[in-house]
């Protein structure tokens, strides 16, 4: 142990600094050779990072994580829960159809905002929330959230039915679902960039309100038929309508 007393011409290690330095700089360099250096291989080929966030772990864990912590949790259930809101039965084609307009919707979301950060690897929330607000235009007020879909008044999603809506992973799934049909043959996902985790939550907000008002926009257009029952031809028009800008 070197004391108060020692003075750095009497140090054993004062001859031998400048060994030691280059000691060290060659362990660093061997370090630096054997992982690849600035990202490439020894051979000289570019090794691709990893990404930091994995858009489908993430959705699959969330689904997961609300299939524990929330009350309505089977298919039936969801079912029920939409009847109740809508007050109208919905029939089975309609529920295929209205999946397949909330793929079409968030794959035009995904192409609009990547194309805004062709030089991003992630989609960011902000991206997202300018284009929802651009697209979907809406009205805050103290009873819920209205959607300009046409019509003398807005599509009103109201307080209580969104946070029924809460106590479902329905929003989740749309995404998990969108997800994994974008993944190639070897289960990756096929496109370059990803939403990052603020963005899927930014859209897991939107969703769990449009969603709504597409149930009612279509319960609308269902009744405007004289339908006692919401059928696929309803639904695909709830998603047609042109939202009113403001």
């Amino acid at each position: 142990m070197r004391t108060m007393s020692d003075s750095p011409s009497t140090s054993p290690l004062a001859g031998r600094l400048p060994q030691v330095a280059l000691l060290v700089a060659a362990v660093v360099a061997a370090v630096v050779i054997a992982g690849g250096g600035s990202g490439q291989s020894n051979q000289g080929e570019a090794v691709p990072a990893r990404p930091s966030f994995n858009m489908l772990g993430y959705l699959d864990a969330r689904v997961g994580v609300q299939e524990d912590k929330k009350d309505v949790r089977c298919w039936s259930s969801f079912n029920k829960l939409q009847m109740f809101i809508t007050n109208c039965e919905i029939e089975e084609d309609a529920k295929a159809e209205r999946i397949d307009q909330h793929m079409r919707l968030i794959q035009s979301i995904y192409d609009a905002a990547a194309e805004k950060l062709s030089c991003c690897e992630y989609i960011d929330k902000d991206t997202v929330e300018d284009l929802l607000v651009e697209r979907f235009p809406t009205a805050q007020s103290g009873d819920g959230l209205g959607f300009n879909l046409g019509g003398v008044n807005p599509t009103l999603v109201g307080v209580e039915a969104l946070r029924d809506y809460s106590d479902t992973i329905e929003p989740w799934r749309l995404l998990q679902t969108w997800a994994s049909r974008q993944l190639d043959n070897n289960g990756q996902f096929k496109f370059q960039k990803q939403f990052d985790e603020a963005a899927l939550h930014q859209l897991f907000e939107f969703f769990r309100a449009y969603d709504l008002a597409m149930l009612r926009k279509a319960r609308d257009h269902a009744m405007e038929r004289k339908l006692t029952k919401i059928d696929a031809e309803a639904i695909a028009a709830a998603f047609n309508t042109e939202p009113v800008q403001n």
